[in-house]
This record gives structure tokens, C-alpha cells and sequence, in this order.
């Protein structure tokens, strides 16, 4: 029998798996199975490099993908590892609504700095940083 948060968070599987480049479609299909993990796991079960891994994970998070879901002890180096799970649709619809808000207010930040009579360099700088944010942004966007 499938409870209502397994099916909850099977639906949102589904609902966004094409959406990810294939690279993140695997390792979030890994990391489905085997919840939670940590990369190393993944890394250990599959049989893949942890350079090939670690970055999904990370795009993952940052895209609301996953969660942390704990800690747990690194079998190689005894040490603590961050374990992730998936995310339910509502864990991901707040997670995109905390990062919005950090990335405007970052936004503004670097427009006000834009009309304090910065230099050439900086106002570059200032130029490309919010390029980047509206990336950001637009890919929160993307997946919903």
C-alpha cells in the first residue's frame, strides 16, 4: 500500500523528471532509490566518480530537487556526510520562494551600488552579478 507522501512525492517525481538535463535525471533517479544518501553512496553503488556526482547533487540542491535529510558517517573516511532526499512539491515551492527572495534583495543591492558613482570595472562587475541573478531566477522558474 503506497501512503499519501509516497504518492505525493511520486507524482512530483514524475511531473518533473523531463524537464532535467539527463546527467540529473540519473542521479535523481539514484538518489530516489536509495534515500537518503550522500553522494558517496551513489558514488559507491553505481559505480560512477564522485567528480561526476558531487555536481548533480549540488545542482539538484540548489534548484530545490532535494532536501538534507541528515548526516551520516562516511564509510572511507569516518567523517560526517550530509545525506539528501527528495523533496515533496511543497518543500520545493518553498525552498523557490526563500531563494527568490534572496536573489532579488541581492539584485537590488548591486543596482542601488550601480548608481553610487562606481568605476568602470566595478560597474561591469555589478553588470555581470545581475546577469548571473536573472539566470538564477529564471531557472527557480523552470521545472514548475
Amino acid at each position: 500500500m503506497i501512503t499519501n507522501t509516497a504518492q505525493t512525492r511520486n507524482d512530483a517525481y514524475l511531473k518533473i523528471l523531463d524537464t532535467l538535463p539527463k546527467k540529473r535525471q540519473l542521479v535523481y533517479q539514484m538518489i530516489n532509490e536509495k534515500q537518503p544518501c550522500t553522494p558517496q553512496q551513489i558514488c559507491e553503488k553505481f559505480y560512477f566518480k564522485f567528480n561526476e556526482i558531487a555536481p548533480r547533487f549540488t545542482e539538484l540542491r540548489e534548484s530545490g530537487y532535494i532536501i538534507e535529510a541528515g548526516k551520516q558517517t562516511n564509510s572511507r573516511s569516518n567523517h560526517k556526510n550530509t545525506s539528501y532526499k527528495i523533496s515533496t512539491e511543497s518543500e520545493r515551492i518553498d525552498f523557490i520562494n526563500k531563494k527568490f527572495v534572496e536573489l532579488r534583495d541581492k539584485k537590488d543591492k548591486l543596482i542601488d551600488d550601480k548608481f553610487k558613482g562606481v568605476s568602470s570595472f566595478t560597474l561591469d562587475y555589478i553588470k555581470k552579478q545581475v546577469k548571473k541573478i536573472n539566470i538564477q531566477i529564471k531557472n527557480l522558474d523552470n521545472g514548475l
